[in-house]
């Protein structure tokens, strides 16, 4: 299997010239990750729902069941803003391409906008029916996806508040959503067990894509070439996916998660690692191909909801049901 991580469109390195060098007799083999706690942000009032760092890497946003959003230094650790208005609490968080917005989905019903220069509010986003569950931004940022309770995946203009598209997606809630790399399909998946790819400008169903077992799918994400899927699952497994054959490849296993919707992520920066927050209070990085358990992180005192992987160092952001959130970094 190709490393699900490598950019596609990517030229390839120039051929070395070895007529005058022997070849190595085996490649040295891939540095197993070795990361630390560095920092525990505090702040929180109830269980922290989710944690991405922004696109550009200086920043981290976190959200939680206390009806706030936090917004920290992703160097340092220190709070920069919190980010009110929302009536219940927040289930997830997404940053605009370009690090200047924030999605917010809520118990609520609403989805909210808003400015993380000024901490205000831009926009609200009203027309779900029950609780929104999972959101995310088109790699343009003008469109955004949003997953209810209500059954439902929904399709806005980010620049009118418009919805654009209602599509009756699934028989239970829509638990996790995301684009692929491009903007031209979204994946949905729900705890009806079912995960669909969508055509963005059509609002067609391309595909369906089913584990034998039916568990309740509760987050998932393209991987960072677009052609496999990262799925997290109620039977304790993280599978991936290639969706062009419908077929699933890889089974991540060792993590606990039969109760909680739980974040997984692409740690892509040193070799290829997935890595997933646990029910035994844990993070788990697991090595791409071998499928095997890479480093357990240590540190959190109850279940881990979030995980994110910064987009250029080795650091990892973690939150979950302790109301903490915490940055672990790789110095080795």
């Amino acid at each position: 299997m190709e490393d699900p991580t490598q950019n596609p469109t990517a030229p390839p390195p120039p051929a070395p010239d070895n007529r005058n060098t022997p070849a190595p007799s085996s490649p040295p083999p891939l540095r197993r990750p070795e990361y630390s706690l560095r920092y525990t942000l505090k702040g929180h009032d109830a269980g922290v729902s989710s944690v991405k760092f922004s696109p550009d890497g200086k920043w981290l946003a976190s959200s939680s069941a206390d009806k706030t959003i936090k917004i920290w230094d992703a160097e340092t650790g220190q709070h920069e803003a919190t980010l009110e208005g929302h009536m219940a609490g927040i289930s997830d968080i997404d940053w605009s391409p370009d690090s200047r917005t924030i999605v917010s989905g809520s118990d609520d019903k609403t989805v909210r906008l808003w400015d993380t220069a000024t901490a205000k509010l831009i926009r609200i986003l009203r027309g779900h029916h029950n609780a929104v569950y999972s959101v995310s931004f088109s790699p343009r940022g003008t469109i955004l996806a949003t997953g209810s309770y209500d059954e439902a995946l929904r399709l806005w203009d980010v620049r009118t508040g418009n919805c654009m598209k209602t599509l009756p997606a699934h028989s239970d809630p829509v638990s996790g959503v995301h684009f692929n790399r491009d903007g031209t399909m979204i994946v949905s998946c729900s705890h009806d067990g079912l995960i669909r790819i969508w055509d963005v400008a059509t609002g067609q169903c391309l595909r369906t894509l089913v584990e034998e077992d039916h568990a309740p799918v509760t987050a998932v994400k393209f991987s960072p070439n677009g052609k496999y899927l990262l799925a997290g699952t109620l039977d304790s497994c993280v599978r991936l996916w290639d969706y062009h054959r419908g077929k699933c490849l890889k089974t991540y296993m060792g993590h606990e998660n039969v109760k909680y919707s739980i974040f997984s992520d692409w740690l892509v920066t040193r070799g290829s690692y997935v890595v997933a927050g646990s029910e035994d209070s844990d993070i788990y990085l697991w090595d791409v191909q071998t499928k095997e358990v890479a480093q357990i992180l240590i540190g959190h005192d109850n279940v881990v909801l979030g995980v994110s992987a910064h987009p250029t160092k080795d650091v990892i952001a973690s939150c979950g049901l302790d109301k903490m959130v915490k940055i672990w970094i790789d110095d080795s």
